[in-house]
């Protein structure tokens, strides 16, 4: 689903495989997962930001933010029709700490070959341009959003994990998971859309 060139769909238990550094790398760069997931299509380079930011790595401060401009111009392109994902050099070059990162993996392994059982190809009209649209508005909107919300503690967590179920969506050929996560950020939004009304109301 949104793929640039189609390959056998990535399991949840491979998609963390690739993000997973070294026991040995100090850091790693943008790059080097760029390497690891650019021939996956945009499905697997969504999920990498997104799965930064649903993780504690998540908490450190400009991490949100950076994440979420990742999202979004990954998202933009989608909707631009780009065959091939593209970033700035000045994200690719950002660095994240290895052990961090291998940790939260490492922790997240094991739910994943849980939820693989439940993963598989289905629902494949959500490839349709409409959907795929859809999809790709809604991540670049949570993307957006997520640089403010970094102002409110752990906020940002919830454009990033609606992003992050997509994105698997995208990545495992599953449109039920993709339907789940473009539902779940379009409550999202309605909901902070009913809150920014109500406050007005009070004032």
């Amino acid at each position: 689903m949104l793929h640039g060139k189609a390959e056998r769909s990535m399991t949840l238990y491979e998609l963390l495989g690739k993000m997973q550094p070294k026991p040995d790398t100090n850091s790693m760069c943008f790059a080097d997962f760029w390497q690891a997931l650019e021939k996956r299509g945009f499905g697997p380079m969504l999920a990498m930001p997104a799965f930064i930011a649903s993780t504690p790595i998540g908490a450190i401060p400009g991490v949100p933010s950076l994440t979420g401009v990742t999202i979004l111009l990954i998202a933009l392109q989608i909707l631009l029709g780009r065959r091939h994902p593209w970033l700035p050099n000045a994200i690719m070059k950002l660095e994240i700490e290895g052990d961090h990162l291998h940790t939260a993996v490492t922790k997240m392994k094991p739910y994943a070959l849980r939820v693989d059982r439940f993963l598989i190809p289905r629902w494949f009209f959500m490839r349709q341009p409409i959907f795929r649209s859809l999809i790709a508005l809604s991540c670049a909107l949570c993307g957006l959003i997520m640089v403010p919300l970094e102002l409110v503690p752990f906020m940002g967590l919830i454009p990033a994990v609606a992003v992050l179920i997509m994105a698997i969506g995208m990545a495992t050929d599953d449109g039920a998971v993709a339907l789940l996560g473009l539902s779940i950020a379009t409550c999202g939004f309605l909901l902070r859309l009913s809150g920014q009304q109500i406050m007005q109301g009070l004032t």
